[in-house]
């Protein structure tokens, strides 16, 4: 079964159809509970066409959604606070942006993992990426291979695909 993936021209949705089996609960953390994996995309839209911004961010928050089924086919929890706290804060508006991020930053502390599900660093994800870096959480980048291990800094100059240590791991 193959889980299509946002493909937008950065983003190879053929890759995960190899990923998106389910996997066995050994996949879990000890004490038989399931991992937590923080789901890292933009929801921003950056294009500069303004009247591209509402299919860009239904793209954006389609491909979190997406990476939230592959996650969920592996036999882990996943996390993404974009698109739950998109439901009810309006991230138009700073003052609800500053909450989502604070509450988001708060669950990325309580998981096991971040995915990185973009070639592209937004600033939300630079202080995501940065965080989860700080409390010592592996950071992983799905590229069109698969699972790689992230290297970069956060920055939003990186390039998720070339910052990565070498060998698919998953």
């Amino acid at each position: 079964m193959v889980l299509p993936l946002y493909a937008s021209g950065y983003f190879y949705a053929a890759a995960v159809g190899a990923y998106a089996t389910f996997r066995p609960p050994h996949f879990r953390k000890a004490g038989n509970h399931m991992k937590l994996v923080y789901i890292c995309s933009p929801l921003r839209p950056v294009s500069p066409v303004e009247a591209d911004h509402p299919d860009e961010l239904k793209a954006n928050i389609k491909l979190a959604c997406d990476a939230c089924t592959l996650a969920a086919y592996r036999g882990l929890m996943p996390v993404a606070p974009h698109v739950y706290f998109t439901q009810f804060l309006n991230d138009e508006i700073a003052f609800e942006r500053k909450l989502g991020m604070d509450l988001g930053l708060e669950l990325l502390r309580a998981c096991d993992e971040l995915w990185i599900i973009s070639p592209r660093i937004s600033s939300g994800m630079s202080a995501e990426i940065k965080e989860a870096r700080k409390c010592g959480i592996r950071i992983l980048v799905f590229t069109a291979e698969g699972f790689r291990v992230y290297t970069g800094n956060g920055n939003m100059t990186d390039n998720c695909y070339a910052d990565t240590a070498d060998g698919v791991i998953d």
